[in-house]
């Protein structure tokens, strides 16, 4: 299985509630992740980059809670600037945790979880 990225086709994306947010460097890091993912049962990981990634988190809208949504997601936007790459994965509360550590140990950074009125890092 392989991630499913999201090209920029003018759509607005929804709030990410329920799922984890993070960003990895490269595709190949991006397909270690996805890969570790799937076989840890999150069957469906998306992802963005590039100038298509920036457009679409720019439109992001939904938010309820505060503007802390609006900074994670601007700092997401920097790492699309810089090149990289930032992924969605579906993950309910009880196994957020799990998706943050094997995530985490294929490269994974800035995950974070957006919950219902709760946005939690889970690494830096």
């Amino acid at each position: 299985m392989t991630v499913q990225m999201i090209p920029d086709k003018g759509q607005t994306l929804a709030a990410p509630l329920g799922k984890v947010l993070g960003v990895v460097d490269t595709q190949k890091q991006l397909a270690e992740v996805t890969a570790a993912l799937q076989k840890a049962g999150f069957s469906k990981v998306t992802a963005v980059k590039g100038e298509d990634g920036v457009n679409l988190l720019e439109r992001v809208e939904g938010f309820f809670f505060s503007d802390a949504e609006e900074r994670v997601l601007a700092r997401h936007i920097d790492e699309l600037k810089a090149g990289h790459f930032v992924f969605a994965v579906v993950a309910s509360g009880d196994r957020v945790n799990d998706m943050a550590e094997i995530a985490s140990r294929h490269g994974a950074r800035f995950l974070v979880h957006f919950g219902f009125a709760t946005v939690t890092w889970l690494t830096k």
